[in-house]
């Protein structure tokens, strides 16, 4: 194995690292936080007066969140397919039909 393919080894595996680590990070960041509201949500949609606009501001807030951190694990994943892609064209061997620039 050449160092150069060592190399570029250990670049994909530290891209994919990262996406990873984004991807788990953001799905508990989002659990964390959608935890933490339902602490107070809780207590508003037990009293009567405030209950029904509570629960469509829970179903709201969640939602929202939801779609947040899921937008950060679809352009997390995006990013380390582009990556990898890039990996992928610059090892590719050079065509010896074309003429070199």
């Amino acid at each position: 194995m050449s160092p150069s393919t060592t190399t570029t080894k250990r670049w994909r595996g530290l891209a994919a690292l990262v996406v990873d680590a984004v991807t788990h990070g953001s799905e508990a960041i989002e659990r964390i936080q959608k935890e933490t509201a339902a602490r107070p949500f809780g207590i508003l949609e037990q009293i009567p007066k405030v209950a029904p606009v509570s629960k469509v501001v829970h179903t709201a807030y969640d939602a929202s969140v939801g779609v947040v951190h899921g937008s950060v694990r679809l352009v997390a994943r995006a990013v380390g397919g582009a990556v990898s892609l890039a990996f992928d064209i610059a090892e590719a061997p050079a065509d010896p039909t074309k003429p070199s620039q």
